[in-house]
């Protein structure tokens, strides 16, 4: 029986380091992807990464049952990249004041890419799309940024992202609207249709 994170959460506290190992094991590739994601580079997303379960294990002892530990992950994982792009100043802001107000439909990222499985250009254009997706998360202001990847891409609902972002789960709605409207507007911009 495979254990809860509840339960080697307790054992790792406990002193038993294989705990922690297996929870690291559970978590790091998503933390990794949600970073790289986040950040646009890949080598800063593995040492932020690696920053996350360090200061995650430093801090286990003080993790009392503070919610799903999943989140806690991505909250540490947040605010640690946040911290890195402050420093090292590498994103850059597309302004949506001159974007139109229209809400688009509720359509993930990679819904965008399936439905064109049947075109004979299919892979080209599936990684066509999947970097013109990368670069365009890169250049999304960080709020909405956060709530695209959080929602859409990790698959997080409203509450449990707006704990990790320290905000209301109203305020991530809107900015999750904002950011999918931001996309639609560059895919169709670009050729692609949703």
């Amino acid at each position: 029986m495979i254990p809860s994170d509840q339960e080697l959460i307790v054992k790792a506290q406990a002193g038993d380091k294989q705990a922690f190992t297996e929870l690291f094991d559970r978590y790091r590739k998503k933390i990794l992807s949600y970073l790289y994601r986040y950040t646009g580079n890949y080598q800063m997303a593995e040492d932020i990464t690696i920053d996350t379960f360090l200061n995650a294990y430093t801090s286990l002892s003080r993790y009392k049952d503070m919610g799903i530990f999943s989140s806690w992950l991505y909250k540490i994982a947040t605010n640690r990249a946040k911290d890195e792009l402050r420093k090292q100043r590498q994103y850059k802001e597309i302004r949506i004041e001159n974007l139109s107000d229209g809400e688009p439909e509720s359509l993930s990222i990679e819904e965008l890419i399936a439905d064109e499985s049947t075109r004979p250009d299919y892979e080209a254009r599936k990684n066509e799309l999947a970097k013109f997706i990368e670069t365009t998360l890169a250049k999304l202001k960080k709020k909405y940024r956060e709530a695209l990847l959080l929602c859409d891409v990790e698959g997080m609902g409203l509450l449990e992202a707006s704990r990790i972002l320290k905000c209301n789960p109203i305020t991530v709605s809107t900015r999750l609207r904002r950011a999918r409207k931001i996309f639609y507007d560059l895919l169709e911009k670009h050729g692609y249709q949703h």
